[in-house]
């Protein structure tokens, strides 16, 4: 680890830092090293107004929490060692359900300090293995409309077509025109409780973030213009990329990030989103309703020589237009529509 640069995680307002230890235990050192994360010590933590805290018939205080059930194991540890760790360091109890029975986590302490701490730092072991999973949702902007497909079902047709086969892309690598989108952001989604908080989540966002910005501006309209990749060689390309011209988008899929991070269901990775469309991606290859291993995918990947699109096309406008939707989309998944599934849907527009 950096010790001048540390891994770090952000929970609503807080910033933690990330630590790697060896726990002990019965004075045996355990084979694998575990990860904890360590409370950031700058301040005091405030965490205790954010949350329910009840005082029981018995004086002590208590919080209860939905947690998917697919966490519990790293919340307990091996042997119970975690949540024997967390107990002792917070002086609060925790109860978690017993596998195959639904409920809540229940963190209970003499004092409300230890119940927020404990809780806060159960949500820190929940977001560290959210990022370690498949992202099951991400947040999406359509941009299925007429005039957009016309325009990229040309540039596909140019790039099959028209290039010297040396700089061709298979149009098997090609998006399909019906799911062409904006992603603001992913997340994994574990249960129906998860989608539940996230579908909220995505509507708080309407009042919040969509409403203003919508009383000020009117609408929020776009350019699609112009050519990226995401790594440094032309001649070596894994994804080719539209870029969106829109700073009123920008600040707001900026708030949309910041308020999903605050709320647990994503660990911060970037200081602002990158607003692009997904032209051309080597993953693609793979099917794009098939559910399959991450690792797997990568393996399959082919790199493509953009080197010439990017000389002829580099330019390439897709048009413009004024958004009317963000989707909660599952990935892996098509609708009726031939876009992605959606979980919820925020509009864009006054009605």
């Amino acid at each position: 680890m950096d010790v001048i640069s540390p891994q770090v995680m952000w929970i609503g307002t807080r910033c933690y830092r990330v630590n790697q230890t060896k726990a002990i235990a019965h004075n045996e050192t355990l084979k694998q090293t575990q990860t904890y994360v360590e409370e950031d010590t700058y301040g005091e933590d405030d965490r205790e107004e954010e949350y329910a805290i009840e005082v029981t018939n018995n004086g002590k205080y208590q919080t209860s929490f939905h947690v998917p059930p697919a966490f519990y194991a790293m919340i307990i540890g091996a042997k119970g060692q975690t949540r024997q760790r967390l107990e002792a360091e917070t002086k609060a109890q925790i109860r978690v359900p017993k596998q195959g029975v639904t409920g809540d986590i229940v963190v209970t302490a003499a004092s409300r300090k230890s119940v927020a701490i404990a809780r806060s730092r159960i949500e820190l072991i929940v977001i560290g293995a959210r990022n370690k999973q498949q992202f099951t949702h991400f947040l999406s902007v359509p941009l299925n409309i007429p005039e957009v497909i016309k325009r990229f079902l040309d540039f596909r047709h140019k790039i099959v077509n028209k290039l010297p086969r040396a700089f061709s892309v298979d149009e098997s690598l090609f998006q399909q025109p019906d799911k062409l989108h904006i992603t603001l952001c992913t997340m994994s989604l574990m249960d129906n409780e998860d989608r539940a908080n996230a579908a909220q989540i995505l509507l708080d966002c309407q009042e919040s973030i969509i409403s203003p910005i919508l009383q000020k501006n009117g609408s929020l309209e776009i350019r699609i213009r112009g050519l990226e990749y995401m790594n440094d060689d032309p001649h070596s390309v894994d994804v080719l990329y539209a870029k969106i011209e829109s700073p009123v988008l920008q600040a707001a899929a900026n708030q949309i990030y910041e308020y999903f991070v605050s709320k647990g269901l994503m660990q911060r990775k970037y200081e602002q989103v990158k607003l692009h469309v997904t032209l051309i991606n080597s993953m693609f290859r793979v099917s794009q309703t098939e559910v399959v291993n991450e690792k797997e995918a990568e393996r399959k990947r082919m790199t493509f020589d953009a080197s010439e699109i990017l000389r002829l096309y580099g330019n390439f406008d897709f048009g413009s237009l004024v958004l009317n939707e963000v989707h909660l989309s599952q990935r892996f998944s098509t609708s009726c529509t031939g876009y992605y599934e959606a979980t919820a849907v925020m509009k864009l527009r006054n009605e």
